[in-house]
């Protein structure tokens, strides 16, 4: 190994740590955003529910490495100098790309952002070795790159149709004023909701729990219907004996939903963090990168202390999270954050007009029985104190996500836990009522905003990776160098952005 790839490797290891910080800063928003926005605890309360959720999914975590293994491209193609090349250009760009959306709010998807830089690094060094693309492309391991972009693609808008349908039928169960039916029948939607979230945690933090056998992954796979049955009957029971006991199940629900999906998130997104630099270290200690590379445990657990640590120190991280739950938040007014625009305008009044169309198809009776349903829901307070939305909309938004990303994780297909979570709050608010004709505009023009940065992610990281693997595979250590102060810069100056900007909304 060349002294290059001592400083690559000692670069990978101390980019680790702030890769871990500024990941974890934009992806809190997957497991923090219902529980604060429906103020289900104290804030410390929740963190400290989440950090315990961080610490035993970074611990269960097992194969950390295997998309930047061989996820994205044939690590055959490639020498241990190559590989190591490619896994610094990544680490290198993956700080950046999220600090910047982090200190903008801009929730996104570390792993859209990891698998498009290993992508971009990959495809642009072979290319810049060969000089033929044909020969180039030979380097990617093609399949799993489609299967991962479509898989993502799709779970948009599944996401955000399956947020809206069960919310719907939720508040129409429920209203807003839930209190005397969760007393007489909310045991079964606890039931259902808790089977939900665990079985979560069963099939999304079993999937890469070590400790879990194969043998019993292939009997939890092969009994699922048999598992949910025993589960929701054993939940019920145990909601009901609870409700009697003046038990506020939602807000159990929601802290539960909250560390599940924190768990899930450190058990998979993990990787997209430290996967590169451990994949780095391996490389340069001389591991063949085409077996399974087991992470020592105690790098698995500092990750999850990092992480632990950061959401309770990151503003960027509430910065991230309050962009996610003001999109949808009931009664407030996201016309001064969001400006509306001539194309979210135009929407609006089509998607108006079909609506009002729809409503004259509807009997009166219906249409005034519908509206009762939904009283009550423009500003939502507990005591004196102002929500953003309620412990109802929370506990579906935590339910359905976790169903989702638990039923692509059992049939093996890999989504976004960002935009799973931020679409289904989406759809969670829209069929709430929370998307009045007045803001809608602004609402619209705000989530249009992020979903446009979910592209960008993919386009800026193919391409902030391509450029630096080309400047180290040319100028080396002095590439190193500059590419590690021009991050050094990058973090300072995006650092003193976001402070003026919180300066301002204060």
């Amino acid at each position: 190994m060349t002294s290059f790839d001592l400083l690559a490797v000692i670069a990978l290891v101390t980019l680790a740590f702030g890769d871990l910080m500024v990941g974890v800063a934009n992806d809190a928003v997957n497991f923090l955003n219902s529980a604060i926005g429906a103020k289900a605890a104290k804030l410390r309360t929740i963190l400290i529910v989440s950090g315990i959720g961080l610490i035993i999914g970074a611990t269960f975590s097992d194969g950390i490495i295997e998309v930047a293994r061989n996820g994205i491209f044939n690590p055959s193609f490639f020498t241990a100098h190559e590989a190591i090349l490619i896994f610094t250009a990544v680490a290198i760009t993956d700080i950046v790309l999220l600090d910047v959306y982090s200190t903008f709010g801009l929730p996104t998807s570390t792993t859209v952002s990891v698998v498009f830089e290993l992508f971009g690094a990959a495809l642009v060094l072979a290319l810049v070795m060969t000089g033929n693309l044909t020969e180039a492309w030979a380097a990617i391991n093609s399949d799993s790159a489609v299967k991962i972009i479509t898989s993502i693609l799709l779970s948009i808008g599944i996401a955000f149709i399956v947020g809206i349908l069960v919310q719907f039928v939720t508040r129409l169960l429920f209203t807003f004023h839930y209190e005397k039916r969760m007393k007489s029948w909310g045991f079964l939607w606890s039931g259902i909701a808790l089977t939900s979230l665990m079985f979560f945690i069963l099939i999304k933090g079993g999937a890469h729990a070590s400790f879990i056998t194969d043998n019993t992954k292939d009997f939890i796979h092969a009994n699922v219907l048999s598992i949910l049955g025993v589960m929701f009957v054993f939940f019920s029971v145990l909601s009901f004996i609870l409700i009697k006991m003046g038990t506020n199940m939602l807000k159990v629900i929601i802290l539960i939903g909250t560390g599940a999906l924190a768990m899930a998130f450190a058990g998979n997104d993990l990787a997209n963090f430290i996967g590169v630099s451990v994949a780095g270290v391996n490389a340069f200690l001389g591991a063949d990168l085409s077996d399974k590379l087991p992470t020592p445990t105690w790098t698995l657990l500092a990750a999850g202390i990092m992480m632990t640590i950061t959401i309770f120190t990151s503003n960027k991280a509430r910065t991230v999270v309050n962009t996610s739950v003001n999109l949808g938040s009931h009664g407030k007014n996201v016309t001064n954050d969001w400006q509306s625009n001539v194309f979210a305008d135009k929407l609006v009044k089509i998607a108006s007009f079909f609506y009002d169309m729809i409503l004259k198809l509807i009997p009166s009776g219906i249409h005034k029985w519908l509206s009762h349903r939904w009283e009550g829901g423009h500003i939502i307070t507990e005591g004196d104190e102002r929500k953003d939305h309620d412990l109802i909309r929370a506990s579906v938004i935590l339910m359905v996500s976790s169903a989702l990303i638990s039923y692509a994780t059992s049939q093996k297909l890999p989504l976004s836990t960002t935009y799973v979570t931020f679409i289904v709050a989406m759809g969670a608010s829209l069929a709430d009522g929370a998307w009045t004709k007045a803001c809608a505009p602004s609402r619209l023009s705000g989530v249009a905003i992020v979903i446009s940065g979910w592209f960008m992610t993919a386009f800026m990281a193919f391409t902030m990776a391509g450029i630096a693997v080309t400047t180290l595979y040319y100028a080396g250590s002095y590439g190193l160098g500059l590419l590690v102060v021009g991050v050094v810069f990058s973090v300072y100056k995006l650092f003193r952005i976001h402070k003026k900007r919180e300066a301002a909304v204060s």
